[in-house]
């Protein structure tokens, strides 16, 4: 019996067609952890879980990973302003990680209550930082990243079709900016994205950071999802889900930023 999935991608409803016969490769943006979860978060995972279980169900092997952001999601939607991470620590008075330790466990006792099977596989944002390091230097040696002062950033307007997830056109695509979200104006466009963040400015005094070629700093949330996916199952791998706040911006720059690097699709459905 063939399974229809509506792919955002194309926007239209297509039989399920995976890469290898009788496997799915299945990425799930995970949560990030400086919170609990709320209804609205937890309805996407079980969403996700429908899906693998009606695959499983369907005799599919199914590979299902998923990350957790435990650094570099910013208040912004354009991804500007403070750490989530940070706002968490402050508000609690603990550190990162000890907040990203807290939330996690908390986001997998409200999956389990709701009987989500967990994924396979699961890996953290900073224990990648080595493979998130090495996307941006293939980025900035195919001319689709440049350096400022504050940060690293994806030139979007060399990336054919960016707004091709979610249909639109670069020219119309902005970003609602709160009072409390910082635009660096040093950005080429106000869509470009960061890849990688430095110890400088108003982020002089973040906690969490590692080394890289380019200075102390610590990545951007998109660049973790497409490490994570890339080296958890491959690419292209067969279905990404995540939430549908990320169509329009995260989602668009995982594509962008995994596809210019590779020249090959991140993802055949996106749910």
């Amino acid at each position: 019996m063939p399974i229809y999935l509506y792919n955002t991608l194309s926007r239209t409803k297509e039989v399920f067609k995976p890469i290898k016969k009788n496997k799915v490769g299945f990425y799930a943006c995970g949560p990030t952890v400086y919170d609990f979860a709320h209804i609205g978060n937890l309805r996407t995972y079980i969403f996700e879980d429908i899906l693998r279980r009606v695959l499983t169900y369907n005799d599919y092997k199914v590979n299902h990973a998923m990350n957790i952001t435990d650094v570099g999601h910013l208040v912004g939607d354009g991804d500007d302003g403070e750490d989530k991470l940070e706002i968490g620590a402050k508000r609690e008075g603990k550190n990162p990680m000890a907040i990203a330790t807290f939330y996690t466990d908390k986001f997998w006792q409200d999956a389990d209550k709701l009987n989500i099977l967990r994924p396979n596989k699961i890996l953290p944002a900073t224990r990648a930082i080595k493979e998130q390091i090495e996307i941006i230097k293939i980025l900035i040696a195919k001319g689709y990243a440049y350096k400022k002062t504050l940060a690293i950033y994806f030139n979007v307007a060399k990336f054919q079709n960016y707004g091709k997830l979610s249909g639109q056109k670069l020219d119309d695509k902005t970003t609602q900016a709160r009072e409390t979200v910082y635009v660096d104006a040093e950005k080429e466009t106000r869509q470009d994205f960061a890849l990688w963040f430095f110890l400088t400015g108003r982020y002089k005094n973040h906690i969490l950071h590692w080394p890289s070629p380019w200075g102390e700093g610590f990545p951007g949330w998109h660049i973790e999802c497409s490490a994570i996916s890339r080296q958890l199952l491959g690419q292209p791998f067969d279905i990404h889900c995540g939430g549908v706040d990320h169509i329009g911006t995260h989602h668009a720059n995982e594509i962008a930023q995994s596809e210019a690097a590779f020249n090959i699709p991140l993802a055949h459905y996106w749910l």
